[in-house]
Parts: structure tokens; C-alpha cells; sequence
């Protein structure tokens, strides 16, 4: 399986920075952030399945038993049967509190991602040390944020992202 390098540094972005040690630093955030990025932005999407599975599922059964109890005309237990069979779909996606747990997670991959233009832009037009240590409250504040809000990271996500990418670092 072919793997993608991570790097904050390639062949479309140049640095002005002539702090190599400043440099390194931002590309090991970068590094970071990208995988925060990457597993959140897989997690978003898993929930997102699950969300439109599951109330699919109980709309599509829910009309299902308005066929039903409108064909069979008696006092229909499918009818009632396919009912509770939906609402319990759709008790169960509320249970889980799938769309909530994929809006957090759009919150997050969408963070990061800007975070992630945002340490291209420091590389390009250069940073100092006062801004440098904006930036980093600014992100310990939001990763607080996201780490109580949304779930963690499944750890099939991390090893799937080990296999994808490898991180380059500047040398």
C-alpha cells in the first residue's frame, strides 16, 4: 500500500522563516493536526452513515406500516408491530445521539483543517515568538473544546491513518 507524505513543507509551499528551529515546531504541529484532522474527518462521516441509515430505516418502515394498516383494514398487529419497530429505530439513533456526535465532529475536522492553513500561512509569512504562543492557547483552548465535546478517536482510525500517511519531517 502506497503511503502519503505529511509535510507542512511541499513542493507548492515555501517558507520565509529562517528559524529552523520555529520550522520544526510548526511541522510537528502540522503533523499533529493533520492526523486530528484526518481521524476526525473519517469519524464525521461514520457518524453521518449512521445517522441517515438509521432514520432511513424508520421512515422507510414507518410508511411501510401506513401501506399495511391502510391495506389491511381490520385491526392490523403488523401494522402496530412495524410501528414500534420504528419508533424503536429511531429511539435507538436518538439514544446514540448520532447527529449530535456528527455535527461535533464536522465542528472538529473543520477546525483542524483550518488550523492546518493557518500553520501554512505562519510558514509562509513568518511568526514571532508572542504569536507563536497566541496560536498555541488559541489551539490548547480549542482542542480542550473538541476533547469534551465529541468522542475520542477509535483506534482503528489512528492505525488506518499510520498506514496512509508518514510524516516527513524537515531536515
Amino acid at each position: 500500500m502506497m503511503t502519503t507524505k505529511v509535510s507542512l513543507l511541499d513542493e507548492s509551499h515555501h517558507t520565509t522563516l529562517n528559524d529552523f528551529e520555529t520550522l520544526k515546531r510548526l511541522d510537528d504541529l502540522y503533523a499533529f493536526y493533520h492526523k486530528q484532522w484526518w481521524c476526525r474527518r473519517q469519524m464525521f462521516y461514520r457518524f453521518k452513515r449512521f445517522n441517515a441509515l438509521f432514520n432511513g430505516m424508520a421512515l422507510l418502515i414507518m410508511a411501510l406500516s401506513l401501506v399495511v394498516g391502510s391495506v389491511w383494514k381490520k385491526k392490523s398487529f403488523a401494522m402496530i408491530g412495524l410501528t414500534a419497530f420504528a419508533t424503536l429505530i429511531k429511539g435507538w439513533s436518538d439514544f446514540k445521539k448520532y447527529s449530535f456526535k456528527m455535527d461535533i465532529c464536522r465542528f472538529a475536522y473543520t477546525t483542524y483543517e483550518k488550523t492546518l492553513i493557518e500553520l501554512r500561512n505562519h510558514t509562509r509569512m513568518g511568526i514571532d515568538e508572542r504569536n507563536m504562543n497566541t496560536f498555541l492557547t488559541k489551539m490548547q483552548t480549542l482542542d480542550d473544546t473538541i476533547t469534551d465535546f465529541s468522542p475520542p478517536i477509535d483506534e482503528r482510525y489512528i492505525h488506518e491513518y499510520e498506514r496512509k500517511f508518514r510524516h516527513s519531517p524537515i531536515q
